[in-house]
């Protein structure tokens, strides 16, 4: 193979999905004989695994792009853009930056040593944002960055189409593992040594696998699995959808010795107006109400995402969010300003809420959940 000892760069941006989907990468091509670099200066192949959720995460990588060019001129390195910006903005960028080589889209990440090697010897260029479930071998590699802990994807996209989210067009509709396949790969990380996993997807309670006509696994039939699973200290997952968490999930965690008492449960806005504008399928009451039944059954610690300047979004929607920060307490969040995305259903509507007042919002959450978080952790 002619990409054999070629050196290749990542650089990651965004969530713990692309940080799993770049090890997975990296291991994959290592396969194939290439070689992991930390220094961009010294790789033949550069990656750029993206992030679409915002913005200000597009124009990260747009001003990393940027310092590729002379990088380019000075060596003909292979440089690639991978990921959910390459899905969203890939037709564009492909066409504006002719020095880009490589743009794929998530699904496809399983077809880029392939692709490597075809522009090596072509030296064409290559775009493909075709939409499909990747072959299961992705995730067969025994590489990790960290030897202590692992993430296990369980799903890829999502089928919720919040009016807000990018998701659902970056990463496709919603695709489930086979509950085997995610049980032999922590099996995997067991004969290494790693005893501390995290189960990921877009939502994990929509984990739904069919074994027959009148057979599922779900998301808690799953955890059961894999608690029993000899070897494994401690389970985690990451993200679950206030709309379809249940007290099954919470009696699981409470009995468990392995699974962490720790929930991460997006509210967005405190205001049922709010919620029913982003398409988010609970109210107010039925998320306090859902959170109140976590604390008295599993009595663990809880975090949250939240949305500031949604549009029509007014004072007093803000102020149910603030309150309902400072009723829960949670012991950390995530809070985000509007920004609106192409694809999605909020991208056509008014930005109503001025950039200067998102700012305020966005400063004064940040500041309450500072001191809320500092409470927490001496308590």
């Amino acid at each position: 193979m002619q990409n054999k000892g070629l050196k290749f760069f990542i650089r990651t941006y965004g969530c713990q999905m692309n940080d799993r989907d770049s090890e997975a990468l990296a291991g994959l091509l290592i396969e194939k004989g290439f070689k992991l670099v930390g220094n961009v200066f010294s790789a033949d192949v550069i990656l750029i695994n993206t992030c679409s959720v915002r913005k200000h995460a597009e124009q990260r990588v747009l001003s990393f792009l940027g310092t590729l060019k002379g990088l380019k001129k000075q060596k003909n390195r292979i440089i690639g853009l991978i990921g959910c910006m390459a899905k969203n903005r890939g037709e564009e960028l492909f066409k504006k930056l002719s020095y880009l080589d490589l743009i794929i889209a998530p699904s496809n990440f399983d077809r880029i040593p392939y692709y490597l090697e075809k522009i090596t010897k072509e030296k064409i260029r290559i775009i493909d944002l075709e939409e499909r479930k990747r072959e299961e071998f992705f995730y067969h590699s025994s590489f990790r960055f960290d030897s202590s802990s692992a993430y296990v994807v369980i799903s890829t996209g999502c089928s919720n189409f919040c009016s807000y989210c990018i998701v659902p067009f970056t990463r496709g509709k919603l695709r489930i593992r086979d509950y085997h396949d995610i049980i032999e790969e922590i099996k995997r990380n067991v004969d290494m040594g790693i005893k501390k996993i995290t189960l990921l997807g877009q939502n994990v309670n929509d984990y739904v696998f069919r074994i027959s006509k009148d057979k599922v696994i779900n998301f808690v039939d799953l955890l059961a699995r894999i608690e029993k699973i000899e070897g494994i200290e401690e389970i985690d997952f990451i993200t679950s959808h206030p709309k379809n968490t249940t007290k099954d999930l919470f009696f699981l965690m409470a009995s468990s010795k392995k699974i962490k008492k720790h929930l991460h449960l997006p509210f967005q806005s405190g205001s049922n107006k709010i919620l029913k504008l982003m398409r988010r399928g609970y109210t107010k009451e039925k998320y306090l109400e859902l959170v109140e039944e976590y604390k008295k059954i599993v009595k663990g610690t809880i975090s949250t995402d939240v949305i500031v300047g949604f549009p029509y979004e007014e004072e007093e929607d803000f102020l149910e969010t603030e309150e309902l920060l400072k009723r829960i307490k949670f012991k950390y969040a995530y809070i985000f300003k509007y920004s609106p995305r192409p694809h999605t259903e909020a991208f056509s509507w008014p930005d109503t809420v001025p950039l200067e007042e998102k700012e305020k919002r966005h400063a004064l959450l940040l500041d309450l959940q500072r001191k809320i978080s500092l409470c927490e952790k001496n308590s």
